[in-house]
């Protein structure tokens, strides 16, 4: 589902647009922005009669007006984008059939093609009302369409439309009768023709129109239908002679090695003529043979020079195959330093804890240790599972995807708050919730290998805001491998990250270095609350950048009656009295309040607008056109919950130095904000062989690629933009 580009692949600086009821007899469920958000495309369904008859000709259409500057995309989108999705839901036995894509304008951004709509443009279907559907009755259909809207950056947009359509026995033209007509006569006509001819060299087309094809006037395109066929940055060119009309393309190499010299080969797609049949001239859609011969330019009178190098965005660099062992070696590297990382700390205190307080863990240290590494390897087991069941059925994602969903990051801020307020005192673990007497104050429960697993669980899954060094290039890797392959990787990442405890509980003679139970336990432990907040308010600031103000508020009023349910819990298992009544209602505003942000009534499309003064938001097609003009370019591939990210900002990325560097050399600044899911920034990262964030590339004017590291410093940076800035 192209839901989840949010995503990708998509950009930095979206904003979902809702949806409204409008009333209206043919016009219903306008958009508008929420809270000042910019307003690109608006959608509705309208009809060609005012009523429909079973059987008769009856015609809908879900109609797209789009924002001064934005547009939309054809059914095949061209070098980005991607084409509106449209999933109906009619009364029983009713179907809707496509009727065809009207003509889009072809819009070039520097070295990039794409095929667009703009101004106000109707997808038309045909509606068949079954036998049998009583007259004077009416029927609801809705339908949802996704879009993905582009001015200077693009913006996916999502819209619940519906529409009544009143059943009579006759009817008459509605107002919108006018649009039906123009898009009926915008679709291509597909049909066979004679009078067309294709000759290929090399991966040069010369496409020959005969007089009896069709007048042209003025100009003449070709519009394919799939990626992969006509390479429009370098040639797209028309040519009038005495013989005729010719048409000159370059043609993709996987195009040209599928289809040169075989004698079925044919050139597949939509030729229009003059602007098509609303500007006076004409559209088909044909399949043209294509037959090996000589191309010549008749423009070129002399060898022609060498090309310039390429101004689209690059293709990364071969890289060195890691190869299993290495790739295990740096996963389990990766797993080591993880243990550093600011992210994993919060949970790792709580291992402290069991550690030092004996007199409250029961079973050894080591049926901890091993229990702690059980958690660990179970949950890289699932999440390696998961992540590649999920990327076999299309979804893009990758490392951290988890932390993409707002509900879950809402879950694990209410998990943070009640670890924080059990290390405070307000209340214990313990599945005897019950305790009849004050007793319990004297013999407070106990935690056992139990609770060491389930923190190894809970380390994995906030483990994953974090991406330490070695890492990256180990799940690059372990994606493209088969799944037992990745599975160990992931595992080995696992070990090495439990290690360390493993080895700390298995020791028996390092257990001395532990110091004494005593009263200074209670004050540890209140220390150790305060990694929890930090990790609490942490999230709430990444679920700011996922939902609205509504969505905090939600979390907010969860994260008050979880506080109230434990401190219920609290009093009760400290025999102090119970409250059945307070604990069941909240418990029941804490399970409501998940579920409204599970629903997304509140979601963002993207983390709004991130960028900071001269950072702007990544699309191809800006860096294509940036590295046009000969500017080095620097991306910053992020998130809100990259712990890792963060940190590289505030020690590199944002520092007055590397401003004054970056303005100096003009470099042109990217950021492509992965807080929300994104198929077309997934889609980039695993063209670099990464699964996640963070991700640092520098374009050298010539359209060279360099890779930065994953951790930071200034230095390393300011060399980095020193070395690449010139030709």
């Amino acid at each position: 589902m192209r839901c989840f580009r949010t995503l990708l692949a998509a950009l930095a600086g979206t904003l979902t647009l809702a949806a409204h009821a409008q009333t209206g007899s043919f016009t219903q469920a306008l958009q508008t922005p929420p809270g000042g958000a910019p307003k690109t495309v608006t959608v509705d369904i309208v009809a060609n009669r005012t009523a429909g008859t079973p059987r008769a000709d009856y015609r809908l259409a879900v109609r797209l007006r789009h924002e001064p500057g934005w547009h939309t995309y054809w059914r095949f989108a061209g070098d980005t984008g991607y084409a509106p999705e449209v999933e109906w839901r009619l009364p029983r036995r009713w179907s809707a059939e496509p009727l065809g894509w009207p003509l889009p304008q072809k819009h070039k951004t520097g070295t990039l093609t794409n095929f667009v709509y703009s101004g106000e443009v109707l997808l038309p279907y045909k509606l068949d009302i079954p036998w049998g559907t009583p007259y004077g009755t009416s029927g609801t259909i809705k339908a949802k369409v996704e879009w993905l809207a582009c001015k200077d950056v693009c913006i996916p947009g999502e819209a619940e439309v519906s529409f009544r359509v009143p059943v009579d026995v006759a009817s008459k033209p509605s107002e919108h009768a006018r649009l039906f007509d123009d898009a009926r006569r915008s679709i291509p006509e597909h049909v066979s023709t004679e009078h067309i001819a294709a000759t290929l060299e090399g991966d040069r087309l010369q496409v020959d129109f005969a007089p009896l094809a069709g007048k042209i006037d003025k100009t003449i395109e070709f519009f394919p239908l799939s990626e992969g066929v006509v390479d429009f940055k370098d040639l797209d060119r028309m040519h009038v002679s005495d013989k005729g009309v010719s048409l000159y393309l370059k043609m993709h190499k996987e195009w040209v090695e599928q289809h040169a010299g075989k004698p079925d080969a044919v050139l597949d797609g939509v030729f229009v003529a003059d602007g098509g049949p609303l500007k006076g001239g004409w559209a088909i859609h044909t399949t043209v043979p294509v037959k090996s011969g000589t191309v010549a330019l008749p423009w070129v009178s002399v060898k022609p020079a060498p090309k310039a190098a390429p101004v689209a965005v690059p293709e990364p660099p071969p890289a060195e195959p890691l190869g299993q062992s290495t790739a295990l070696l740096f996963a389990f590297l990766g797993g080591l330093i993880l243990n550093l990382m600011p992210c994993v700390f919060p949970v790792l205190s709580l291992k402290i804890l069991q550690l030092v307080d004996s007199t409250r863990r029961q079973g050894s240290l080591a049926s901890h240790g091993i229990a702690f590494t059980a958690g660990i390897l179970a949950s890289m087991l699932a999440l390696s599972c998961l992540l590649m069941v999920l990327r076999s059925l299309g979804w893009a994602i990758g490392w951290g995807f988890q932390l993409q969903t707002p509900w879950v990051v809402s879950v694990l801020a209410l998990l943070f708050v009640s670890l924080a307020l059990n290390l405070f005192g307000l209340f214990e673990f313990t599945a005897a919730s019950h305790l009849a007497d004050s007793r319990a104050v004297k013999s407070l429960p106990t935690t056992g290998p139990a609770g060491s697993f389930f923190t190894g669980v809970l380390a994995v899954i906030v483990a994953s805001p974090c991406t330490a060094p070695f890492m990256g290039a180990a799940l690059g890797y372990a994606i493209l491998q088969s799944n037992a392959e990745s599975i160990f990787i992931f595992l080995a990442l696992g070990v090495g990250m439990a290690l360390p405890w493993l080895l700390l509980t298995l020791v028996p003679a390092w257990t001395r270095f532990l110091p004494r139970p005593g009263a200074w336990m209670v004050t540890f432990k209140r220390i150790m609350a305060l990694p929890m907040l930090a990790a609490a308010l942490w999230l709430i600031w990444v679920l700011s950048r996922q939902v609205n103000f509504f969505g905090i508020c939600t979390l907010l009023l969860a994260m008050g009656a979880v506080s109230a349910f434990l401190w219920a819990l609290g009093r009760e298992q400290y025999g102090r009295g119970q409250s059945k009544i307070l604990k069941a209602v909240t418990a029941l505003v804490s399970a409501g309040c998940v579920a409204v942000l599970a629903m997304g009534t509140f979601d963002r499309a993207t983390a709004g607008n991130s960028n900071e003064g001269a950072w702007q938001a990544w699309s191809e097609e800006a860096v294509s056109a940036q590295i046009a003009k000969g500017h080095p370019v620097l991306i910053d591939f992020t998130a809100a919950w990259c712990v890792t990210c963060q940190f590289n900002k505030a020690a590199a990325l944002r520092t007055d130095a590397v401003a004054a560097k970056m303005k100096d050399l003009g470099y042109v600044s990217f950021e492509a904000d992965w807080t929300n899911r994104d198929a077309r920034i997934t889609k980039m990262l695993n063209k670099f062989g990464r699964t996640g964030v963070p991700l640092y590339l520098i374009y050298a004017p010539d359209g060279r690629v360099t890779v930065l590291p994953e951790l930071l410093t200034e230095a390393v940076l300011l060399e980095a933009l020193d070395k690449h800035a010139r030709k």
